[in-house]
């Protein structure tokens, strides 16, 4: 309104009277302008050499200060609506620059006044709002100081009046800590403590009575690990012994507000029961879903146990625990065409054991097991991780071998036969019996051919010269 009334000023008998009035009054040292008493409050000021002398006022233009006068008559008015009693502020003010100001609680007599009008272009809510100052215009909060009039600790937020670029002055509004205290001990009565800190972090207002202090105050330490937090955080929780503290940096107020509470007080109040039950809740359906995983986790646990266990019968012989047939041929098969791919040879060896027949029919059938894991074992040790290898018959074993060509493969095959022949298999406490086996070779760089059938039926009738020729021998040519 003040900033409407500067830009279109209302010309009428009671604003020219008091034009008249501040030009008979302007010289002395304090004075008082009442146009009107039942309609505005008095404009209080100081005279022109006063003016002078304390920069940054000014009275240099008459014209803007004949419109400012206007507009402070007409932002008066609302003045006298004003009941402290009732009202949450103590204070509404227009300080202007032109060396005067109105208050919805005017001064007493001249000497009040000029003290107040001294103190007011003192306080950061003036100073504060020179365009140097505050470059934006935005209004600002004070941190806590005493009131002028002995009104005891207050906070004064303030806003700048622009108008045309010109800066006139500055409206304020004062809040007292009593009225704070009263207003917080009203709203939260009885669940902790709530205290109102300034952007200085100096308290301004504490909800309890001096009863319950003792709970709601902090400690320097305290205060300053409090201050570093804020500074970090705008909104977070602290714990300090037995109370709770949580704060959050206000949006209306430059300031932050505490929520200080016992575990007792905070158990005790409306929120604390709600925490209760929502804490009974959640252990309640913690606890289901515990019993829920629990479950899923041993049915998935036997899901995966009978998973690896069929997947083992699948594919794995299980007495050798070597590749049964089946699964045998089909890695190998997608082994050699990997090898094919990039030009590697490949080699397959086959692998029968010799006379094992006569093994059956005069030791048993354990006896025959027992040479069969024997001959998988011994086989398994010389063999790369690369390497494949299978039981895909009674005593017949096959094994391909990738990235490797005949020369080398003859040589793995040579260390299997020669071991097998070196190291006794016992079948008793008494008895031990020496094994040996035969051997076929096939490769695919010298056959030119990667078919896993072709290499495998080269492989057999080498294996069958190898038997022809008296055993116990590896053969890797017709």
């Amino acid at each position: 309104m003040l900033q409407y009334a500067l830009a279109n000023p209302l010309d009428s008998d009671n604003s020219r009277n008091a034009i008249q009035l501040f030009n008979q009054l302007r010289q002395q040292p304090a004075w008082s302008l009442n146009a009107n008493t039942q309609r505005n409050m008095p404009l209080s000021g100081v005279s022109d050499a006063w003016v002078q002398a304390h920069p940054p006022l000014d009275r240099s233009n008459w014209p803007r200060m004949q419109k400012e006068i206007r507009a402070a008559l007409e932002f008066s008015f609302i003045l006298q609506f004003n009941e402290p009693q009732k009202d949450f502020e103590q204070r509404l003010w227009y300080i202007s620059r032109a060396g005067y100001f109105v208050s919805s609680l005017p001064p007493a007599n001249k000497q009040q006044t000029l003290d107040s009008y001294r103190t007011l272009l003192q306080r950061g809510y003036f100073t504060h709002m020179a365009p140097e100052a505050n470059p934006h215009r935005r209004l600002r909060w004070t941190a806590t100081y005493d009131g002028i009039l002995n009104e005891g600790s207050m906070v004064t937020v303030s806003v700048p009046v622009d108008s045309e670029g010109y800066w006139y002055g500055v409206l304020a509004m004062d809040f007292t800590s009593d009225r704070i205290h009263a207003h917080l001990q009203q709203a939260m009565p009885h669940q902790g403590s709530i205290m109102l800190l300034d952007h200085a972090m100096h308290t301004l207002a504490v909800s309890t009575n001096s009863s319950r202090q003792e709970n709601s105050s902090l400690s320097a330490d305290e205060m300053r690990q409090l201050k570093t937090l804020i500074k970090e955080k705008p909104i977070g929780q602290l714990r300090v012994g037995s109370r709770f503290i949580s704060w959050t940096r206000m949006n209306d107020f430059d300031g932050v507000m505490l929520s200080i509470q016992t575990l007792k007080e905070g158990l005790q109040g409306e929120t604390g029961r709600v925490a209760i039950i929502l804490l009974l809740t959640w252990l309640v359906f913690t606890l289901l879903l515990l019993l829920a995983w629990l479950t899923i986790y041993r049915l998935i646990d036997r899901l995966l146990t009978l998973q690896r266990s069929l997947y083992q019968r699948a594919n794995y012989d299980p007495l050798t625990q070597l590749l049964n047939r089946g699964a045998f041929f089909e890695r190998a098969r997608a082994l050699i065409v990997l090898c094919r791919r990039y030009q590697h040879p490949v080699t397959l060896i086959r692998l029968d054991v010799d006379y094992f027949k006569g093994v059956n029919d005069t030791w048993g059938h354990h006896a025959g097991d027992l040479a069969l894991a024997h001959v998988a074992g011994l086989i398994k040790r010389q063999l790369r991780e690369s390497d494949l290898c299978g039981r895909i018959g009674g005593e017949e074993f096959c094994l391909l071998l990738p990235e490797t060509r005949l020369e080398e493969a003859v040589q793995v095959a040579e260390r299997i036969r020669h071991q097998l022949a070196a190291e006794a298999l016992a079948i008793s406490a008494e008895q031990q019996i020496l094994l040996s086996a035969s051997l076929g070779l096939a490769s695919s760089e010298e056959q030119g051919c990667y078919q896993i059938e072709h290499l495998q039926t080269i492989a057999d009738r080498r294996l069958y010269l190898a038997k022809q020729n008296g055993r116990n021998q590896v053969c890797w040519q017709d």
